[in-house]
């Protein structure tokens, strides 16, 4: 018997395609926003660029929007300057790097230097005419994405309330204020604006010294200041900090220290000859040892 011996076949390899690649064009819509949305805010223009569905996606204000939603913050820095030979105010805008690297320092014959920095950090102004923007008063309040400018600056009283959008980058006017005020101190606290002295006339204006927009309503109310034996300098608006701490609003004026409680509408004389110095910058608080300088 002759016994036949099977060979071994061999193995067939198995041959898998690659599955086609997949263009950013050819994504739903929403997907490319959402992609898009996680990228930095200052990349946009360049990537508007690219192609015209980016340049779609980019261009409008729903990218803002889905920015949010996804919970991208990125903290922007603008600079307003008010230069000699222009009318008004110039805005410009910090350009950041996120991988940023502290600038180095180097000491050169007792002098300190500090190298170029070179990580691509850059201040450039804003798209819109600067003839557009208000005359710069001493505070301005900012709230999410927007910049309020109240009333006028010193010696120019102004019930205005002029918006920079820094998303679209443009200018709208808001409701104005019940009465003129110049370099007026203002406080947010609880999505509304305190806007505090800056009024020529306290006799005439005792009642409503004080100002409080509602950012939701975009509604003005007045009430009075701390009372109505307040002194004249109180009004001045050069002569006033003004802070929140702890849902209180904090005012130091003429060598006095007020609060404001908004859950109960009442002043309180805090103390009297305190070291309060007008003209001086402005004031800050440190949460974590409970003072305000």
């Amino acid at each position: 018997m002759i016994s036949k011996v099977a060979e071994p076949t061999q193995k067939r390899k198995k041959t898998t395609s690659e599955p086609p690649l997949t263009s950013f064009s050819s994504l739903p819509h929403e997907i490319a926003e959402n992609i898009l949305a996680r990228v930095s805010r200052w990349d946009y223009p360049r990537l508007s660029l690219v192609s015209k569905s980016f340049h779609s996606i980019l261009s409008p204000l729903q990218i803002y929007k889905t920015r949010s939603q996804i919970g991208v913050n990125e903290t922007c820095v603008y600079v307003c300057l008010k230069l000699p030979n222009q009318p008004c105010a110039s805005w410009f805008s910090l350009w950041t790097n996120p991988n940023k690297k502290p600038t180095k320092r180097t000491k050169r014959r007792g002098k300190t230097k500090f190298k170029p920095d070179s990580s691509g950090n850059s201040v450039v102004p804003t798209p819109f005419s600067f003839s557009h923007s208000p005359p710069l008063p001493h505070y301005m309040e900012t709230v999410g994405s927007q910049i309020y400018i109240i009333g006028g600056p010193y010696r120019k009283p102004s019930s205005s309330v002029r918006i920079l959008d820094c998303k679209s980058h443009t200018w709208r006017d808001g409701p104005n204020m019940t009465v003129a005020r110049a370099d007026a101190a203002t406080a947010l606290l609880d999505e509304k604006i305190y806007v505090m002295g800056g009024c020529d006339n306290i006799d005439a204006y005792s009642t409503n010294w004080v100002e409080v927009f509602d950012i939701r309503t975009q509604s003005w109310t007045a009430f009075p200041g701390p009372g109505f034996d307040v002194d004249e300098e109180l009004v001045d608006d050069y002569r006033a900090l003004v802070n929140v701490y702890e849902g209180k609003i904090y005012l130091a004026a003429d060598e006095k220290d007020y609060t404001y409680d908004p859950k109960d509408g009442t002043w309180k004389l805090v103390r009297e000859n305190t070291s309060f110095i007008p003209d001086s910058v402005e004031c800050w608080c440190d949460g974590m040892e409970n003072v305000i300088y």
